[in-house]
């Protein structure tokens, strides 16, 4: 055979390889489309636009795509094969568009419940192959601050679609101002879905997933537990993820870190405030439901079987993935987060730890300082609510029973036909409801905010409030027992000392949830000092009474509104409440 002849027949074969590649191509990319595998999409199309523009430079979008410059001088093409080009060009030119599309849907999504780390990556490298301005990038004198911009630009992107996914939940979150009690189960229902599927994001999408894609460059490519899969498997999933990977640029960890932190920093304070206003709500119908919620939402935050499915990856576990993406100091920085659960630990959430780390203590703290999106969204705002519940009930339980007795005192019969049990009787009733009240609005406290996770810290803090409050309640009841009998209105006179008398003596003797409310061991001054803190600011009750003993000079038990703030600033000289 000539020389002549055996080159006819290399561009023969050479002519049979194109228009197979062309033949097989298109059909790739569809398989893939219709898997929703829009990597193996875009790697299809890139390859098919490099055959095109191997043989001619008719075709822009396929040129700038796939990065070709020049064409051999000895590139010949038959009419036929010239055809089959045009032809197959016409048919994929639309479908990049398609491909970035479905891209941008799958980051628009969450990672947890829709194809995990290896979709997000797919969509990413897809995104990357079939961005016009790589190849531009990719040109010699653009030196490596291409890789830069390209992983910059994907990184920017990412965070985007996270931030987008986030506000809709966050519009979804809102709720009406008003919800009837039989409407509250589903709403609260209908919130403790969508504050989960924040959580899964935050840990999954913002943290997580980021840190195996971009850092390690490394995900699970199945659900499957490490120890139950064969090496043939182990295999395969390699060299899944190695395809992946490969068509990306590498990532700054650095700019990773910064990034992520920053966007934690503005989303938390909003995500906080969002869940703070709908609980509130939840809380105002059904507060039985709103400690499911709460231990719901720790659960899914801290709770061990949460804690073990964010370490089964088999890459890394989330105190690696929590070290390389979290600054605590950009994070905490402006912000207010709730006090630690662990003992030797300081959490993201303590307030404590974000005090000591803008003193002297600042950067020995900070090695020991830990991120905790329980500690960060939920439990400030829960004992912050349940405070606020504590207050508002006890306020309404104060104006019912002051109802009740200017009630019952309207329709006293006259003194001389008053008999002393009907007196007796009503005064009665009305302790004992004020005892079933405060007992309630304890054991709702209880049920709402004491966990076993952490319930030493939380019914140490619920201790004191219900002992600061329940002080303020019965020191206003009493005050206005007191002013009822200053009125001089001749026999209704009598008949007030008669009842609120009978009621003051089953205040003292029938409030039987008073010593536990009003535990000595409760109170503020009492648990500082047992937490090994100072209690600055706080005075004994044998002080507050010197204080009031000095100013009432005629010694009538009742003082002047000047002399009792003489008195207050008397008791507390020495205090920073001075």
């Amino acid at each position: 055979i000539s020389p002549k002849g055996e080159g006819k027949d290399e561009k023969e074969s050479s002519l049979v390889a194109v228009r197979s590649e062309l033949s097989r191509l298109p059909r790739e990319i569809h398989r893939c489309l219709d898997d929703k595998n829009v990597h193996g999409a875009a790697a299809a199309l890139i390859s098919l636009f490099e055959v095109i523009s191997s043989r001619s430079k008719s075709y822009p979008l396929a040129n700038l795509l796939s990065g070709s410059e020049q064409i051999p001088d000895n590139i010949t093409n038959s009419p036929l094969l010239e055809t089959q080009m045009r032809m197959v060009y016409l048919h994929v030119q639309t479908l990049p568009a398609r491909v970035e599309k479905l891209a941008r849907r799958v980051l628009l999504q969450s990672a947890a419940k829709h194809g995990g780390a290896r979709g997000t990556a797919a969509a990413l490298s897809a995104l990357d192959l079939l961005d016009v301005g790589r190849q531009k990038n990719a040109a010699p004198s653009s030196g490596p601050s291409q890789f830069t911009s390209r992983s910059t630009k994907l990184i920017d992107l990412y965070y985007e679609s996270k931030a987008q996914l986030l506000n809709k939940l966050l519009n979804r979150l809102t709720l009406p101002t008003s919800v009837s009690a039989a409407d509250a189960t589903s709403v609260a229902n209908s919130a403790e879905f969508i504050l989960s599927k924040i959580v899964l994001i935050l840990q999954y999408d913002v943290i997580l997933h980021p840190y195996q894609i971009f850092v390690q460059r490394n995900f699970p490519v199945t659900n499957a537990h490490e120890k139950d899969v064969t090496e043939e498997a182990k295999t395969k999933n390699k060299k899944i993820v190695n395809d992946i990977m490969s068509s990306m640029p590498r990532f700054d960890s650095d700019l990773l870190k910064s990034k992520a932190s920053r966007f934690l920093a503005a989303h938390l304070p909003l995500i906080r405030t969002k869940v703070k206003s709908v609980l509130m709500i939840i809380a105002g119908t059904t507060a039985s439901k709103l400690g499911q919620i709460r231990q719901s939402l720790y659960d899914k935050t801290d709770g061990i079987e949460c804690m073990n499915a964010l370490d089964s990856s088999g890459v890394c576990t989330w105190d690696e993935a929590v070290s390389g993406m979290v600054d605590i100091r950009v994070v905490s920085h402006g912000t207010s987060f709730a006090p630690a659960v662990d003992s030797g630990k300081l959490s993201i959430g303590d307030d404590q730890g974000v005090a000591a780390s803008n003193g002297h203590n600042g950067q020995q703290l900070g090695s020991s300082r830990r991120f905790s999106l329980w500690g960060a969204l939920f439990s400030n705002t829960f004992s912050s609510l349940v405070h606020s519940l504590l207050t508002t009930s006890f306020h309404s339980v104060h104006a019912r029973v002051v109802s009740t007795l200017r009630t019952s005192l309207a329709r006293a019969p006259p003194f001389e036909y008053m008999l002393p049990h009907e007196a007796h009787r009503n005064a009665l009733r009305i302790a004992t409801d004020l005892d079933a009240s405060l007992r309630k609005v304890s054991d709702d406290a209880h049920e709402l905010l004491v966990h076993a996770e952490e319930r030493e810290e939380s019914e140490r803090r619920l201790r004191q409030s219900l002992y600061v409050q329940t002080c303020e309640i019965m020191g206003r009841l009493l005050n206005e027992l007191r002013r009822m009998l200053l009125v001089k209105q001749k026999e209704e006179d009598a008949i007030k000392e008669l009842i609120v008398g009978r009621l003051c003596h089953l205040l003292k003797f029938r409030l039987a949830s008073l010593p536990n409310l009003l535990d000595p061991k409760s109170s503020p001054a009492v648990l500082a000092g047992l937490g090994g803190g100072k209690s600055t600011g706080m005075i004994s009750l044998m002080e507050l009474s010197s204080s009031f003993d000095l100013a009432d000079d005629d010694d009538d038990g009742l003082i002047s509104i000047e002399e009792a703030m003489e008195a207050m600033e008397s008791a507390f000289s020495g205090t920073h409440f001075q």
